[in-house]
């Protein structure tokens, strides 16, 4: 995990918080708390310290909101929950001092490496499981599962953190209309703003499960606002039609866990963790229907759109019987014994059941070819890999209606139908709507170098490529005032669409005090102004005094404050 040693770090490092926690650097910053690498000074060990923006510690819901992540951290004893040690005050913010993870986010994992296999991921997601179990055991919802809360140190291990807009209990801390959570993770009832149980927890996991498998997010739009409502109304793509290589049981297991309705979803983590080792170790992973009950007549197979097929096909049986029958042979209606031969007997029944295979299999392809080829109504062809134009063109055709989308693939070119909604072969309706989506271009893309741009610039090419821009500035020595010096992530990095990329901006030189100098011997001067930075300057004058070669003025004065590489002139008496 990369350490950021700049910044307000440097202020909380002066003296350690409440006597006892050392602040390092900072490991890094969220929209409610900054999070630093600490040495506990009383155990001698690392720690994580999360210390609440110093602009809400006077806001009463999010010192609560901080109260309550510390109390429900704190109350679980997981091996996959970040644990929480001790809590506190710096000056008015106050901060929670907890278990330092030495390794990188699963966010993060994923855009080095790109998606997971199976196994992995599947065991990445048991782990979150066993320790959704335990809160959920504890009453605890998490209600902000997202990939990057999800720990993985240098040995693979999984920890789940942030408990930050956790729920404990029946009540819940939150703010009319406002959407807790993270959007690209958030339940249709977060989205909603209606309340979250422990199944909201298990459709975010559904979300991350996802983004292992794929590498990228099930939604995704051009606000927050629109991903949210897409969780709320639009079907996410089957994983396989992204990665075929993803195992169909695997992928029932993730539609399973975003189902819209929480009652169709799991219902609890274990149901969830079941669910997903059955798939993992080549199972079905979800359940199937349940048979009729041993009292329940069992309904009756009936062919569909075929009611008459029944009395039809008892006609043709006895047509068959006169037909196939010897004419010396007794009638099945004749009075009196019948032929006890077995062998004949055997005989017939075997040329009807032949018979009557053939002509049902007649009547099933004739069917087929009605309704597939007689029946009004126009079938769908295949569209995905056909440019944005021949799919339209193909569909008018047809006499259908093309309704395009755009949609960001990896697989298609820019212009290239992706996926078609229905598939191909399906029948429908003459004038029927057909939703085609249309690749805008990869999904995944290398971050663009921003290095020796200006801020203008760079957040222009990062809008062209739907990245979003942070912009921060920092003085520099080396890098010219105006000028980009540093980017996260770094040039050439994957990342997605929708992504943020930071960039740093030089402000120029640090600002720092001129030093005394006068009465110092003019070498010397000049060294000290060096060590600073500074460009020194001589001016020799006559008949300063009695020490020749001494500098006996210097303009600026000493203290004021000058940036490094400015120029400070030096008055050196000559005799």
């Amino acid at each position: 995990m990369s350490h950021d040693t700049s910044g307000d770090s440097a202020g909380l490092a002066s003296s350690p918080l409440d006597g006892r926690y050392r602040v390092l650097s900072r490991l890094g910053s969220g929209g409610m708390a900054d999070v630093y690498l600490a040495r506990d000074e009383l155990l001698g060990r690392l720690v994580a310290v999360k210390v609440l923006k110093e602009r809400l510690a006077t806001d009463a819901e999010f010192v609560e909101r901080f109260r309550i992540e510390a109390q429900a951290a704190a109350s679980l004893n997981h091996p996959a929950i970040v644990a929480v040690y001790d809590r506190g005050r710096a000056g008015a913010s106050p901060y929670i001092a907890m278990e330092y993870v030495d390794g990188e986010s699963l966010k993060q994992r994923l855009r080095r490496k790109g998606r997971l296999s199976t196994d992995e991921a599947a065991a990445t997601a048991l782990a979150v499981l066993d320790a959704l179990a335990e809160a959920h055991a504890r009453h605890i919802v998490h209600r902000d599962v997202t990939s990057a809360n999800v720990l993985v140190d240098g040995s693979g291990r999984v920890k789940v953190a942030d408990f930050g807009i956790a729920r404990i209990g029946p009540s819940a801390l939150t703010r009319t209309g406002a959407l807790l959570g993270t959007s690209s993770y958030l339940s249709p009832e977060q989205a909603q703003g209606r309340s979250a149980d422990e199944r909201s927890d298990l459709y975010s996991l559904g979300v991350v499960l996802y983004e292992m498998l794929t590498g990228r997010l099930p939604f995704s739009g051009e606000s927050d606002l629109a991903v949210a409502m897409q969780h709320v109304s639009a079907a996410p793509p089957n994983p396989r039609s992204l990665e075929p290589g993803v195992p169909e049981a695997c992928a029932a297991v993730v539609m399973k866990a975003l189902n819209k309705q929480p009652a169709a979803r799991f219902q609890s983590a274990e149901e969830f963790a079941a669910a997903l080792r059955a798939a993992r170790d080549g199972g079905h992973g979800v359940p199937a229907a349940a048979p009729h009950p041993p009292s329940a007549a069992p309904p009756p197979a009936a062919a569909p759109h075929a009611p008459a097929a029944a009395p039809q096909l008892a006609a043709t049986m006895v047509a068959a019987d006169a037909l196939t029958r010897p004419a010396d042979a007794p009638t099945r209606y004749m009075s009196g014994p019948r032929p006890t031969s077995p062998a004949p007997r055997r005989r017939h029944r075997w040329r009807w059941i032949v018979l009557v295979a053939v002509i049902a299999a007649v009547a099933a392809g004739a069917w087929a070819v009605y309704g597939l080829v007689l029946a009004p109504g126009a079938q769908v062809p295949g569209l995905t890999g056909s440019t944005r134009e021949e799919a339209i063109a193909a569909l008018r055709k047809e006499g259908l209606r093309p309704v395009v989308h755009g949609v960001w693939a990896d697989r298609y070119d820019a212009g290239v139908v992706a996926r078609q909604r229905p598939r191909k072969g399906s029948k429908v309706e003459d004038g029927a709507k057909v939703d085609l989506w249309v690749s805008r271009g990869p999904l995944h893309i290398p971050s663009p170098d921003l290095s020796g741009m200006t801020a203008a610039k760079a957040t222009a090419m990062l809008e062209r490529e739907t990245l979003t821009a942070r912009k921060r500035k920092a003085a520099t020595s080396n890098v010219p005032k105006g000028q980009i010096y540093r980017q996260q992530p770094a040039a050439g990095a994957t990342v997605t669409r929708g992504d943020t990329v930071t960039f740093w901006v030089s402000s120029g030189p640090p600002v720092v005090s001129v030093p005394d100098v006068v009465g110092l011997p003019s070498g010397d001067a000049v060294d000290a102004l060096e060590a600073e930075d500074f460009v020194a300057s001589i001016d020799y004058v006559a008949g300063w005094g009695t020490f020749p070669g001494d500098v006996v003025a210097q303009d600026p004065v000493a203290g004021a404050r000058l940036r490094k590489g400015d120029e400070v002139v030096i008055q050196v008496a000559v005799f």
